[in-house]
């Protein structure tokens, strides 16, 4: 039987009484996402661990921007990135500032620590060659067999085509409606980070590969599974596993990675990296920040401009486009 997420909380204590209201603060109050909840959860149970196994005497209220940074320090010492450092130490602060507004806490412990430096590395993406690789191989498809073998195929074909072409998070992908799906205005919109609605188009080849998926493919991962006629609940979700119920990320994941070990694609390839290569390939094309950052649904436009690396030989072709002497031919006199 799977391990309830939340017994790490059912002991009583003061730090994980604290923990719960903090937790059922950010859904009630704020409407925070499952996953964020879940995050808060995760990193708030850690430090819950840590003092309970270092400092189990001390009350909530007395815990120290000393015992803070101790525990970050450990965290340092099994891995964590700083990236991950980072987002846990929002946890707290979150936290904390939960602890002082509505627990009567009058010191906020947080307020002494300093964020950790980011580790700024550029994002994986796929050369158009790899991507035509594999596109490609997802007219081959993946070596399914029975009834279902060739929707299945257009499934994958149209999932890797629309994430290619939208530059969609994989959660806007499988969580992807027929409400948020415009075929006739080739248009999407995907509900994003924070609610936030945004608009984008895809092209027309797009457009047939989701309307003979949605016609053809669809109804029959709907209506069967496996070899047996069960007509599955009907779902508000465009895309289906075998078994008729929505696409998770998870399983898209897995059918991402057998793809492209079949396209021959060695590098390591994520649902994230076709997002990286939908936004490097339009920037290479000479789209502005501004508008993809639109696409791409980012808040700030700093986070967009992670993508303003180029490939060397894209670098070259622009510098002699450019550049006002790139094309003379004069010599330089000795």
């Amino acid at each position: 039987m799977p391990k309830d997420p939340t017994s790490e909380l059912s002991e009583p204590s003061e730090i994980n009484d604290a923990i719960q209201q903090f937790l059922d603060s950010r859904t009630i109050d704020y409407g925070c996402s499952p996953k964020t909840k879940s995050a808060y959860e995760s990193d708030l149970k850690q430090l819950s661990g840590f003092l309970t196994s270092q400092k189990p005497e001390t009350p909530l209220n007395e815990i120290s921007a000393t015992d803070l940074e101790e525990f970050l320090t450990s965290l340092k010492t099994t891995a964590h990135k700083s990236s991950s450092l980072a987002r846990k130490l929002s946890s707290l602060r979150q936290f904390f500032k939960f602890c002082c507004l509505e627990l009567g806490h009058i010191e906020n412990p947080t307020s002494l620590l300093k964020s950790p430096k980011k580790e700024k590395s550029l994002p994986k993406y796929l050369s158009h060659e790899q991507i035509e690789k594999l596109l490609e191989q997802t007219k081959r498809g993946l070596p399914y067999k029975g009834p279902l073998a060739e929707a299945l195929k257009l499934r994958d074909q149209t999932l890797i085509y629309l994430l290619y072409a939208t530059g969609l998070r994989v959660t806007e992908l499988v969580e992807l409606t027929f409400e948020r799906l415009d075929l006739k205005s080739r248009i999407i919109r995907p509900l994003g980070k924070g609610s936030k609605e945004r608009l984008i188009p895809f092209v027309p080849l797009v457009a047939e590969l989701l309307s003979i998926y949605l016609k053809t493919a669809r109804p029959l991962l709907l209506s069967k599974q496996g070899s047996r006629q069960i007509q599955a609940p009907e779902t508000a979700e465009c895309f289906l596993t075998q078994r008729g119920e929505p696409m998770t990320r998870q399983a898209f994941w897995l059918i991402l990675k057998q793809m492209c070990f079949h396209a021959g694609v060695t590098l390591t390839t994520s649902p994230h990296t076709l997002r990286h290569s939908f936004a490097t390939h339009l920037l290479e094309s000479g789209m502005n920040l501004r508008s993809l950052q639109t696409l791409l649904g980012h808040a700030d436009l700093s986070t967009t401009e992670i993508y303003t690396h180029v490939s060397p030989a894209h670098l070259k072709d622009s510098f002699d486009r450019y550049h006002p002497r790139a094309k003379k031919k004069d010599l330089i006199r000795s």
